[in-house]
């Protein structure tokens, strides 16, 4: 990453498919992803530090999750979820461009 914070302002969905070793690839929402058999997960960047994480739920559909995030620097992303659905956790933002988003494993 460049010394510049990360642009991941949007929602992406898990491209599982196009992960690497070290890398987890996201898309935005409306890339034509082709079928899969597992749930995609989803994550939601909104500018005002608002977060939504969609997980799959117990019948496959999406179940969104509020939380927060705000950029660290050096790329890592602090995730923080208020209600307590979730441990906080630090991502790791290898590149953000062309409409991909890599986010190290």
């Amino acid at each position: 990453m460049s010394g510049e914070p990360p642009d991941v302002v949007g929602a992406w969905l898990h491209s599982h498919e196009e992960d690497t070793e070290t890398a987890a690839v996201y898309r935005p929402a409306d890339h034509p992803f082709r079928p899969s058999r597992r749930p995609r997960r989803g994550l939601e960047f909104r500018a005002d530090g608002t977060f939504t994480d969609l997980r799959p739920g117990p019948d496959d559909r999406p179940r969104e999750v509020p939380g927060r995030w705000r950029d660290e620097g050096g790329g890592r992303l602090r995730i923080t979820f208020p209600a307590g659905d979730g441990a906080p956790s630090d991502l790791s933002v290898i590149s953000c461009a062309d409409g991909v988003l890599m986010i190290a494993k």
